[in-house]
């Protein structure tokens, strides 16, 4: 009996084995990202962004961003890039014609190498600006509404121990 196990058990050790390997690390909550403190730590400031912008917080908003932030608005046209220098400005002008925000995040997928990371995600949001009035009161321009869903890709830089967004507000 024992001579016929033998075979059968030395036949199961590569499936055991492998069921092992596939375990599944646990994951953050609603996401397939592993759940690392690094990890949690790069997803709360992208949630300090998202939570402010949804506040029309600009200065809680530019909190997130380290002032090496550059992007290029994914244009060619050096006319729309954006540095931090002027970072605050446009957020404070941007903000004052919001009307009302819905701002939702799915994170995808999180990189990290060394001190930078970036981080892929699907962004789905609603914008309403206020509508323009001239001088006098009268309206001109009715109060639009706005929907973006697309990939977004942020990426971040480790400042001492807190991370900060570089591209991608």
């Amino acid at each position: 009996m024992r001579s016929r196990l033998l075979p059968l058990v030395l036949c199961l050790l590569p499936l055991v084995g492998s069921l092992a390997a596939c375990k599944k690390e646990p994951t953050i909550p609603g996401t397939e990202i592993p759940d690392t403190e690094v990890n949690r730590d790069i997803l709360a400031v992208i949630e300090r962004y998202r939570t402010a912008f949804v506040r029309r917080d600009a200065a809680g908003v530019l909190a997130t961003a380290h002032p090496s932030y550059y992007d290029t608005a994914g244009t060619d046209d050096p006319g729309d890039d954006l540095e931090y220098t002027e970072l605050g400005v446009v957020l404070r002008e941007r903000m004052a014609e919001l009307e009302s925000v819905r701002f939702t995040i799915d994170y995808l997928e999180i990189d990290v190498m060394k001190d930078r990371a970036t981080v892929r995600a699907w962004i789905d949001a609603s914008f309403r600006l206020q509508p323009i009035a001239d001088t006098s009161g009268v309206v001109e321009v009715d109060g639009s509404h706005t929907r973006k869903q697309d990939h977004a890709l942020f990426e971040l830089v480790r400042d001492g121990r807190a991370w900060r967004i570089t591209r991608g507000l």
